[in-house]
């Protein structure tokens, strides 16, 4: 049964309010606490018929609080074959690990030291290579995710399997005589319905890479450490991109702040500032990146037909 796409629909975006948001914080945080301490069952279906691999990462400032990020995925209606999560034995050694974490890694979790630190490619970098069969979902460490977020993104994904899915992305902006704009100008967290070679995902959201999504240069670590090292949203754009892959974001963004609350104190340390360096920040990173692989006239000449 084909299932047509929804049309494009203007949504009035509101500012959630501050004091409901800390409330619906605390309240998640409590309920996703006491599971980690008291639930003993797998929080994985490793007999589904989709192998879903979950995987992520973190580093010291969110260490002690990721087992709100795992019990939100081991609590999906629609779990996943595997959940993983890469640590750099630059940053962490067994010691290191919290006893909640631990208690997770009974019911299914899976900790997998890294000799190296790759920062935040080690979500994907290693699990592209390991798993390059199956449909890899990479989710951020500072989100408590919604129940619904796996089953929304895999049928999505058993729709139309020849794209990446997300629930977040920034759209690419051009101006009118066909110029990229700076990425602050980029319509961001676009509500768009329809699938784009113009969409960028955004990891807090989650986003299932598809077997075969990537150009194989996506796994060069050299190339991608010189380029992008705290970019990695733009290097699976552009390896994606190269190979000819649209994204499509599921329906619903407008609740987006509302589902997908953020674990109290997160934000604190982020990317998000060097991200606006002028040196290293993501326009200077996204012009490096698609203009040594050619891609940028590529680019240019999509946003011309998207008009």
């Amino acid at each position: 049964m084909k299932i047509a796409r929804p049309g494009k629909q203007v949504t009035e975006r509101i500012a959630p309010d501050k004091s409901l948001v800390r409330l619906r914080q605390e309240l998640l945080r409590l309920n996703l606490l006491d599971k980690a301490l008291t639930r003993t069952d797998s929080g994985l279906d490793a007999g589904g018929e989709l192998p879903l691999v979950i995987s992520l990462t973190t580093y010291r400032p969110r260490i002690d609080n990721l087992h709100l990020t795992i019990e939100s995925l081991f609590q999906q209606s629609r779990r996943a074959a595997r959940i993983i999560l890469w640590l750099s034995r630059q940053e962490f050694s067994e010691a290191d690990i919290p006893a909640l974490l631990r208690r997770q890694c009974e019911r299914g979790l899976e900790i997998v030291f890294c000799e190296d630190n790759l920062g935040s490619y080690k979500k994907i970098h290693y699990a592209l290579q390991q798993y390059s069969d199956c449909p890899i979902l990479t989710v951020d460490d500072d989100i408590m995710y919604p129940a619904d977020m796996v089953d929304q993104l895999l049928r999505a994904y058993e729709r139309e399997p020849g794209m990446i899915h997300c629930t977040r992305a920034h759209q690419i902006r051009f101006d009118a005589k066909g110029r990229l704009q700076p990425y602050k100008t980029w319509i961001r967290d676009s509500d768009t319905p329809e699938p784009s070679l113009l969409l960028m995902p955004t990891g807090a959201g989650g986003v299932l890479y598809f077997p075969g999504c990537f150009d194989p240069e996506v796994v060069n670590r050299e190339a991608f450490m010189q380029l992008a090292p705290n970019a990695d949203d733009i290097w699976l754009k552009a390896m994606s991109f190269r190979r000819g892959v649209s994204c499509a974001m599921v329906p619903g963004y407008e609740a987006w702040m509302e589902r997908y609350v953020s674990i109290p104190g997160s934000q604190r340390v982020s990317l998000k500032r060097r991200n606006k360096d002028p040196q290293a920040g993501n326009d200077t990173v996204f012009r490096r990146v698609f203009e040594q692989y050619g891609l940028m006239e590529r680019l240019l000449e999509t946003a011309g037909q998207a008009r």
